[in-house]
């Protein structure tokens, strides 16, 4: 609970950097991530709520939905960063997880659907490679840590590397090993709170790099 609190207390803190960034440089000076953690803060905002007035509720829905915008913004926030040929690949990945979802998966359910998480942890490790790949194919002389962009794909990598570890078995947990599933909770919290001190640096890096 405590660490959960923490976790939302730092994305508060980075939206808010986001939003002040916004009003003197513009939205596309941060390649609009403001909309991505304005909606990240809202959904995590509201479930906790929800989970303190009614203990008992489903916010799977919630989740669900938020996982496919998540994927709709990060497709258009690589779609800026990505070159040409990188591109029709982040293309056709994005066109295969939509497809995968809407076959494969019951996202209308009030119940959390895994298949969705693992679709989109393939999305994001995809993509990340795809930067870096693309990052380190071509000589720059600015070094790699002066990019937005690295702070954010490599944050994603690393949510995306345990959260596999998380979503397998938490249906499994959920039943047999509560404290475990606990642990796990916890885990994931202190991966979203380095998460986010990693946004909060390529706000920096775009403040840098737009002054």
């Amino acid at each position: 609970m405590v660490i959960g609190i923490i976790y939302k207390l730092v994305l508060l803190l980075v939206t808010i950097k986001s939003y002040i960034l916004s009003r003197k440089l513009g939205l596309s000076a941060q390649n609009y991530l403001l909309i991505y953690l304005l909606t990240s803060l809202f959904t995590d905002v509201f479930s906790f709520s929800l989970y303190l007035i009614y203990p008992d509720s489903k916010n799977g829905l919630l989740y669900n939905l938020y996982d496919i915008f998540s994927i709709s913004f990060f497709y258009i926030y690589f779609s800026k960063v990505l070159t040409l040929g990188y591109k029709i690949w982040s293309s056709l990945v994005t066109f295969f997880a939509i497809i995968l979802i809407l076959i494969f998966t019951n996202f209308f359910n009030f119940n959390f659907d895994k298949n969705i998480g693992i679709i989109l942890l393939s999305f994001y490790i995809i993509h990340s490679l795809l930067w870096f790949y693309q990052k380190l194919s071509f000589f720059d002389e600015t070094p790699i840590t002066n990019d937005p962009s690295f702070w954010i794909s490599t944050s994603l990598l690393m949510w995306s590397c345990f959260f596999v570890f998380r979503v397998t078995p938490m249906f499994y947990f959920a039943n047999e090993d509560e404290k475990f599933l606990q642990i796990l909770r916890d885990g994931q919290n202190i991966i979203n709170i380095i998460v986010y001190v990693m946004f909060y640096v390529a706000l920096i890096k775009f403040k840098m790099n737009n002054s």
